[in-house]
């Protein structure tokens, strides 16, 4: 049985294994939010994503990301799901998510370059003159949702529309409410307990002569390839083990 059957489980627990609970990994976020629509398609080269109620324990994730139109994914999506993949289940995937649009800037730095396009551009119009490295339509979506409109000019900014401006840029505040909805997720997370298999023959530490590969293990990877090597590495280890055997 494959890892994505839970007849495999079921035998294997009949037999004396631990499984560790199988749950989604490598899943996209839907987040209906006003500051994304109309903006699907719209990819960014490098975010920092965070689920600030996960604990310390769960870091951020950066990397490329892409609007869609049910929410967010791309890689830096996808790390994070597998990463926080119990931390999200356990919450019902709904969660709030902090959006890093431009993780290589601090926000003093961002707020003196805004503030410098304001002295310097003063009559040029907020919403289409972007000044940082965001897709121009995140940009006019982003600004307007702070209060920005079309006419405005930079002359007009105020200190307490930078200071929103900066928070929404690198810590916008989303509500992931659920899964992509198409349920398109890669891998799952859980299976056979890693401690009841020697991993030199993958061969079952609790039935002797059971051998177990690939994705039953609780064993999952970010992308990658991670989990493709994972899967022909223990059944090559697993037919070897049993060809010795």
């Amino acid at each position: 049985a494959t890892g994505s059957n839970p007849l495999g489980y079921r035998w294997a627990k009949a037999l004396g294994h631990t499984i560790e609970t199988p749950v989604p990994s490598l899943f996209t976020f839907n987040i209906p939010d006003s500051r994304l629509q109309d903006l699907a398609g719209v990819s960014v080269k490098q975010v920092c994503l965070k689920l600030p109620d996960a604990g310390k324990t769960l870091k951020e994730q950066t990397g490329p990301l892409l609007i869609t139109h049910w929410g967010l994914s791309g890689p830096a999506v996808l790390k994070l799901s597998a990463w926080g993949a119990r931390v999200l289940r356990e919450n019902n995937y709904q969660m709030p998510l902090l959006v890093n649009w431009l993780p290589d800037y601090n926000p003093d730095r961002l707020r003196k370059l805004l503030l410098d396009v304001k002295s310097q551009l003063p009559r040029r119009f907020i919403t289409t003159s972007c000044p940082i490295p965001i897709p121009k339509r995140l940009w006019v979506s982003l600004v307007t949702s702070v209060g920005v409109g079309a006419q405005n000019r930079w002359a007009e900014l105020s200190k307490k529309t930078v200071h929103q401006l900066v928070q929404e840029l690198t810590q916008g505040r989303y509500l992931i409410q659920g899964k992509g909805v198409f349920k398109e997720e890669f891998v799952t997370c859980g299976g056979i307990s890693l401690k009841e298999v020697n991993f030199k023959t993958m061969e079952s530490r609790q039935c002797p002569g059971l051998y177990f590969a690939g994705e039953i293990l609780d064993i999952d990877g970010i992308t990658g390839g991670f989990n493709f090597q994972s899967a022909w590495t223990t059944g090559w280890l697993g037919g070897q083990g049993i060809g010795n055997s």
